[in-house]
């Protein structure tokens, strides 16, 4: 089960925060000693909060075999919106995190949130 959280708290504990589309996932070997990693992919196409002019952002999935938890939050090639993003601890650097439902707000039916969330990262 899954805290709420404000949108306030959400965009500060937030590393990168982009509009964009996920693209797709694949599994990769980052390293000798650590295990293979299933990464997710976002074609970035606005830097809301973070490195501007940035153009992707890798994110750490469940692989799709997986045995699958009820805290497993999964996304589909295509899902546009905006995505806040945390850093992945513990691993390759500029490695992402979207685990919670609401680090994702898809721009179909988000319009309003979308824009409400813009306005709160200007204030900041």
């Amino acid at each position: 089960m899954f805290a709420q959280m404000s949108d306030e708290e959400l965009i500060r504990r937030s590393d990168l925060i982009v509009v964009g589309e996920w693209v797709g996932q694949s599994g990769v070997v980052v390293s000798e000693t650590a295990g293979p990693l299933e990464l997710g992919a976002i074609s970035i196409a606005e830097v809301l909060k973070g490195a501007p002019g940035q153009s992707l952002a890798l994110v750490a999935t469940v692989a799709p075999g997986a045995p699958r938890t009820g805290d497993d939050v999964t996304y589909r090639r295509g899902d546009k919106g905006v995505w806040l993003l945390r850093l992945r601890q513990g691993s390759a650097k500029g490695i992402y995190l979207a685990d919670h439902p609401q680090r994702f707000i898809p721009e179909a039916g988000g319009a309003a949130h979308i824009a409400a969330l813009r306005r709160l990262m200007v204030r900041r």
